[in-house]
């Protein structure tokens, strides 16, 4: 049967012909291995060999790969083509290349099972050749191999990269496409090019950094984004967006103010549709994250928001009552652009400047005008009826946009159009009806209809959540009027379900998308009041708190984006180097959701507890409500608060948290902080009543954390008496300050402000609240005062953290009393704004100091000399002074993110910043801070790997100051390459003990490696 397939223009040509052929050309056993290697470099058999060649691929398939008879011929020709593309002869070599590019289209995805490096190195030497023709074939096969590879993980992958770095094959290309001339050049070559550079770029997170850092290549890539040739620029464009899968490389495009204006000018009607869709995509890219949407739309947000919204209306030129579908590609990627509206902004009012409603409307009902125009009023099934009449693709992009411009409105927003043609109130309607319907057909089955009915339904509980009181009240009504048919049994039905989930009868990570839709319906329900009483009857409240008992208890982690379909796979690549890119969900929708749910019903139940205290900083226990339902949800909410989790997360805690007395945040530092509040040695500033109490503060807490407490005159005082002599030393004595309270000012509230101001968490008694409320106000303390006044969290507000690093700043350093000192830098010029001191040194405050570091209190304390100096020499260099002091005043020390800015560090430069967390480990043993010497440890170990040359001065360094910890570390994370140190003679100055563990550990690596 196969004799029959394999044909040629000139004759038949059987298998078994092939097969003989091509043993006789000498492709032979190489030793005793049984690698086939190509021998003959006769240029006559090589051609004879080539065009058999082509003519069995010309007439094999993909389909036939599988078959035994076929698996031989096709392995000799990968190994044959590998040995021919290694001649000189440019005449053997185009026609090796042609065969080449049958050869990998044939393939497909099963390339990776052929042994392909040999052609991947010759296609990598062939991409700088000087015959066009020749370069632009060998893009392209090295193309088809890379993307022919897939997801494909592993080895293969790994020899595949290495291949192309050892040939420096983006060195190449990049050097073909800064120096492509239009006109000079084909455009096939740019072309090429610009596609294989592109294909590298989504594979490998390594291989972006040297494009996105060459400042040549990036001007001459913006450059192309303004030629004529369409082609050209969506190549340019493509490569753009390659690029953005590196966070920081979005970053450096993002600088780029002239390339952000071309981009916002390709999404205009005036260019072709490929270049717009491109555009628009890059624009995905570069909004990935709330700091990059804010640099994206900082500049350009009107023009960027026009392009949008023109491109997702554009359709209706062309006078169809629907999205056409040759303008669907179109109108998908602009609403995938326009879900940077999740992010808020300022771009927000020009979106509903431009009439987003109207547009949105379009889509979802085909030209709004004709509905307008015939005034007809439509019931609810005629409305869904119409929406299901126009394209599916695009509703669940309509229903976020919509969810997150409501959302992030202002509480005293209005439509632009009002009464019975109101768009907005239409598109709400429009989303309670869909949603209702959805949620009678989806009931009872992860059936198709649970896509869509995630996104309209949170749009809708978005809605009613909005601090906009007009889409919220619009948004309740029609929902209420939607529900009113079947609201009593929908509700029993999610109430029913969510027991399940609460008692573990149904999981919540395998029924996760029904779990979410069921929490969503529950809290749109949960903002009507007239539905409290049975939810509260049914258990709804008992079956929330067990979820969260469960998310908490578990760590489940379940994002937005792994269950609404069209949120996934929205960015074709591997990413790297980009953080806070989730949605504002993150990985904790369940318990968000959960959370959203209970605050609007936490006045309906009984689960607040007054019993509840805090002290100095940190919860405590209730014995009177441990045996009750509130207990195990109140201690919940609380291991929130003291936890990583997200801002909203966190806000929505606090927010239920409040009903039972509780406002703030704890923290590490505040609970540290709080042992300062009857600290009086060291208080410089007096606060005095009306009533002749005085309080005693310390004005650099104050000054970080509430600055209007201190008074202009008390600020310009610390200024006016600060005196420094030529040695930079202070010899000024410690300064009382007096600060006269109004007399409408209690004690009491005083007294509360000043507990959070100092720990950053308090308990109110309600016959206080109002007044220190007030205080809160007038204080511009504005976190606490929207707790006090247990307003909505408001959606993308970031929760507030707890941090003195205002102290430091020029005005802190008024109130400075003690000097830390680091080690002399060798060839650094210093200089000091506040003193003449030559020597590194920070300004700092004894108070926060000796709060946080029991050595230095007791140094302080001592009343020995020391402890009179305004100067602490600290055994550290400059940069880990500057990281142990962030530590005292943010309670976080600086960690290392070995990214590609990092993997491409000079390695002098990285070693620097490892030593840096090598002394602090070493001064934390000496100072007693367990924390900073675990942190560092911490940083340390992740960015090991990247070390080469380099890590054996680590070693001697970190054995130097006795952190055998750290020697074992790094001598585990570089065991692998002790040979290639050996041979390289970088052990010969090490002492014999370190060289004896490295290799002892290379032993144990390579014993492992080889069981």
């Amino acid at each position: 049967m196969l004799n029959r397939i394999v044909v040629i223009t000139d004759g038949s040509l059987s298998l078994h012909d092939f097969l003989l052929y091509m043993r006789t050309c000498d492709l032979i056993l190489v030793s005793d291995r049984k690698v086939l290697r190509w021998q003959s470099k006769d240029a006559d058999t090589q051609t004879h060999a080539l065009k058999t060649m082509a003519a069995f691929l010309d007439c094999t398939s993909y389909n036939l790969l599988q078959h035994p008879l076929i698996q031989d011929p096709i392995l000799d020709t990968v190994v044959a083509l590998g040995g021919i593309l290694q001649s000189d002869n440019m005449r053997i070599l185009n026609l090796a290349v042609g065969v080449t590019q049958k050869l990998v289209i044939i393939l497909g995805n099963t390339i990776h099972q052929y042994p392909i490096i040999d052609i991947t190195v010759s296609m990598s030497h062939l991409l700088s050749s000087s015959q066009f023709s020749l370069a632009i074939s060998s893009a392209a096969v090295l193309n088809r191999i890379i993307t022919s590879l897939g997801h494909t993980r592993g080895k293969v992958l790994e020899e595949v990269w290495n291949t192309l770095d050892k040939a420096d094959s983006i060195g190449k290309v990049v050097c073909a496409l800064q120096n492509y001339v239009a006109g000079t050049q084909p455009i096939e070559y740019f072309l090429a090019m610009a596609c294989l550079l592109e294909s590298i770029l989504r594979k490998w997170p390594l291989s972006r950094y040297p494009v996105w850092s060459n400042t040549k290549l990036m001007a001459s890539l913006q450059h192309h984004c303004a030629d004529s040739e369409t082609s050209v620029v969506i190549g340019a464009l493509k490569l753009f967006s390659a690029l953005a899968l590196c966070g920081h490389g979005a970053l450096k495009i993002l600088e780029i103010k002239e390339f952000l204006s071309l981009l916002v000018e390709n999404m205009g009607n005036s260019h072709p549709v490929g270049v717009r869709i491109e555009a628009l995509k890059l624009c995905q890219y570069l909004s990935r994250s709330e700091d990059t949407c804010y640099l994206l739309t900082d500049s350009f947000s009107e023009p960027l928001v026009q392009g949008i919204i023109g491109s997702i209306s554009g359709w209706k030129s062309s006078c169809s009552k629907k999205v056409p579908t040759n303008q669907l590609p179109l109108v998908l990627e602009s609403c995938r652009a326009a879900l940077l509206t999740r992010w808020a902004g300022k771009h927000h009012s020009f979106f509903w400047k431009h009439e987003i409603d109207r547009v949105l409307l379009d889509v979802l009902l085909g030209d709004f005008i004709v509905i307008q125009q015939a005034k007809v009023a439509l019931s609810s099934d005629e409305l869904v009826a119409i929406i299901y009449d126009n394209s599916a693709d695009t509703r669940p992009f309509v229903w976020d946009i919509l969810g997150n411009l409501a959302v992030h409105c202002e509480e005293s927003f209005l439509s632009k159009t009002s009464g019975a043609l109101c768009y907005l109130d239409f598109l709400i309607s429009c989303a309670c009806s869909v949603a209702r319907v959805l949620m009678q057909k989806g009931y009872g089955s992860l059936s198709s209809y649970m896509n869509e009915l995630e996104p309209v339904s949170r749009a809708v509980m978005l809605m009613v959540f909005s601090p906009c009181k007009y889409i919220a009240s619009q948004a309740r009504y029609h929902l209420s009027e939607t529900l009113r048919p079947f609201g009593y049994a929908s509700l029993e039905y999610v109430l029913a379900s969510l027991k399940l989930n609460a008692v573990g009868d149904i999981s919540l990570v395998s029924d996760s998308l029904h779990t979410i839709t069921n929490l969503i319906s529950l809290a749109c329900y949960s903002t009507l009041p007239k539905y409290h009483l049975i939810i509260v009857n049914r258990d709804g409240v008992t079956s929330l708190s067990s979820i969260i008992k469960i998310c908490l208890n578990s760590n489940l982690r379940i994002s937005r984006s792994s269950n609404a379909f069209h949120l996934q796979n929205r960015y074709y690549g591997r990413e790297c180097c980009w953080s806070n890119v989730e949605d504002l969900e993150g990985e904790e929708v369940i318990l968000l959701y959960s959370l959203l749910a209970l605050s609007q019903l936490i006045r309906s139940s009984n689960i607040a507890c007054k019993n509840h205290k805090v002290a100095l900083g940190e919860f405590g226990s209730c014995h009177v409500c441990e045996n009750c339902n509130a207990y195990d949800l109140i201690r919940g909410l609380q291991c929130i608060l003291s936890h990583s989790f997200g801002s909203a997360t966190k806000w929505y805690a606090a927010y239920i948290l409040s009903f039972s007395g509780f406002y703030g945040l704890p923290s590490k530092l505040g609970k540290r902080m709080a042992k300062a509040i009857d600290e009086n040695e060291l208080a410089d500033t007096n606060l005095k009543l009306s009533s002749g109490q005085s309080l005693l503060v310390h004005a650099p807490i104050i000054l970080a954390r509430c600055l209007f407490l201190l008074s202009k005159s008390i600020l310009k005082n610390a200024e006016d008496n600060e005196c420094t002599d030529q040695t930079g030393e202070h010899h000024h004595d410690k300064l009382r300050h007096e600060i006269q309270i109004s007399d409408r000012v209690d004690s009491g509230s005083l007294l509360k402000l000043l507990e959070y101001v100092y720990t950053g968490l308090i308990q109110v008694d309600d016959n206080l609240t109002k007044h220190v409320k007030v205080l809160a106000k007038c204080c511009s303390l504005e976190s606490l005062y929207d707790m006090l006044s247990r307003k909505l969290p408001k959606w993308g507000a970031r929760f507030p953290s707890y941090n003195l690093s205002e102290a430091l700043e020029t005005t802190g350093d008024k109130f400075s009393d003690i000097i830390l000192e680091a080690k002399p830098t060798e060839g650094v010029a210093w200089n000091c704004s506040t003193c003449q001191s030559s020597i590194p040194h920070l300004h700092t405050h004894k108070i926060i100091l000796s709060i946080s570091c029991d050595y230095l209190q007791a140094l302080f304390r001592s009343g020995m000399h020391d402890s009179y100096s305004k100067i602490i020499k600290v055994p550290v260099g400059w940069k880990a002074l500057t990281k142990l002091v962030r530590w005292f005043y943010s309670g976080d020390l600086p960690s290392l993110n070995p990214d590609c800015i990092w993997n491409h560090l000079d390695p002098e430069l990285q070693l620097e910043e490892l030593k840096a967390y090598v002394e602090l480990c070493s001064l934390a043993q000496f100072w007693c801070l367990e924390e900073v010497e675990e942190e560092s440890f911490k940083a340390l170990v992740p960015c090991i790997s990247s070390l080469q040359v380099p890590s054996i001065e680590l070693i001697r360094f970190a054995a130097s100051l006795n952190q055998h910890k750290i020697v074992d570390a790094v001598v585990t994370g570089v065991a692998s390459l002790y040979p290639k140190l050996r041979e390289g003679g970088e052990l010969e100055d090490l002492e014999e003990e370190l060289v004896d563990l490295l290799r002892l550990q290379y032993v144990r690596y390579s014993q492992q490696s080889n069981s």
